[in-house]
């Protein structure tokens, strides 16, 4: 059996905990500066994480960030770094500081770097950044922490750009509810990953914007089809500007993730404001103050992007017209508006 060491004792790091505890490794799950109370529950006998419904495996440990020892990752087979992009800079130090030998590190982390005008995905960027890691793994697809953590069916995908290790490390994971996929298109994988939260954005205020009173929802359906369609068209080709496959887009990592995405969380309630015409400040600043909406975070990085049909003059417009009308919203606190003679989803 394996050790492993989980970074992060947020959602998605302590769900990952259960198919790896099921499977009967030795988990170590390691809270953040942010985490004490999450950690401290968890230590209570019979201790729930806050936003989760059930204890983790018995064989799964919780302790504070000071407790982490470099014996601990020493000793470890895998890192799993469960943390949202703001949290980077402290995994990067805690690996750097206290990883003594390589180690294999899967990142479940959503997010992508600029520097200039060069926008990047963490496989591009980590690597130089953490010379200890002797692989970087991407984990990808459409996965709500608290169903995993549930045991209902998820289906997700591991990439590295070496297939024996995402191989080795989806066989320890895997479990009869936890469908595991690997590939090599670790850049497609990270950019979809962060691409599709920037996306469900738009998708989602199409779910407000055209409402539809005879429903029990509330809402139409054609105009958020269209817009589905459309993301996952930009999504592929920008993922093949980032350097991935355009086809990663089109599976789990890209339309698979950002299905669940839309269905719901931060991004999504974002869109939904957007769509009743309040802007991006006046969403941040009331129901999702304090929030890390990643989405918001991922139009940043793109903002320095070229938005334009590789080999023309073309305005973004025409090519990327869902993508054009979110960074409008985001970043130029306009009212979200998409043009839908402008989608080209044929």
């Amino acid at each position: 059996m394996a050790k492993i060491v989980v970074l992060g004792a947020g959602v998605m790091g302590t769900a990952l905990c259960v198919p790896a505890g099921e499977n009967n490794h030795t988990v170590l799950l390691v809270g953040t500066p942010l985490d004490g109370d999450v950690v401290t529950a968890l230590r209570l006998p019979g201790g729930v994480h806050p936003k989760l419904d059930h204890a983790l495996p018995s064989n799964v440990e919780a302790i504070l960030c000071d407790g982490l020892q470099a014996h601990h990752l020493r000793e470890a087979d895998f890192i799993i770094v469960g943390v949202s992009s703001p949290g980077i800079a402290w995994v990067t130090g805690i690996l750097n500081q206290l990883m003594t030998v390589p180690r294999p590190v899967a990142f479940v982390t959503k997010g992508l770097d600029a520097a200039g005008s060069s926008v990047s995905t963490y496989a591009h960027t980590l690597p130089s950044r953490i010379p200890m890691m002797s692989a970087f793994i991407g984990i990808g697809g459409p996965c709500i922490a608290r169903e995993l953590a549930n045991r209902l069916p998820t289906a997700s995908i591991y990439a590295c750009q070496d297939i024996s290790m995402a191989e080795r490390f989806a066989a320890n994971m895997e479990t009869d509810y936890y469908r595991l996929s690997v590939t090599t298109d670790v850049t497609g994988v990270e950019a979809c990953a962060a691409l599709k939260n920037f996306f469900a954005i738009g998708v989602s205020a199409m779910q407000t914007r055209y409402p539809d009173q005879k429903r029990a929802d509330g809402q139409s359906k054609n105009p958020t089809a269209a817009a589905f369609t459309q993301a996952s068209l930009e999504m592929a080709r920008l993922c093949e500007k980032l350097g991935g496959d355009a086809a990663t887009a089109f599976g789990l990592a890209g339309l698979g993730d950002l299905h669940v995405t839309v269905g719901g969380g931060r991004n999504s309630r974002l869109g939904h404001g957007l769509g009743t015409g309040r802007s991006v400040l006046d969403v941040l600043s009331n129901e999702l103050f304090g929030e890390t909406v990643e989405g918001v975070d991922t139009a940043r990085a793109l903002a320095t992007l070229a938005l334009e049909k590789p080999g023309t003059k073309d305005e973004a417009a025409p090519y990327f017209p869902l993508a054009s009308a979110i960074l409008d919203a985001v970043l130029q606190e306009k009212p979200f508006s998409l043009d839908f003679s402008c989608l080209v989803v044929r």
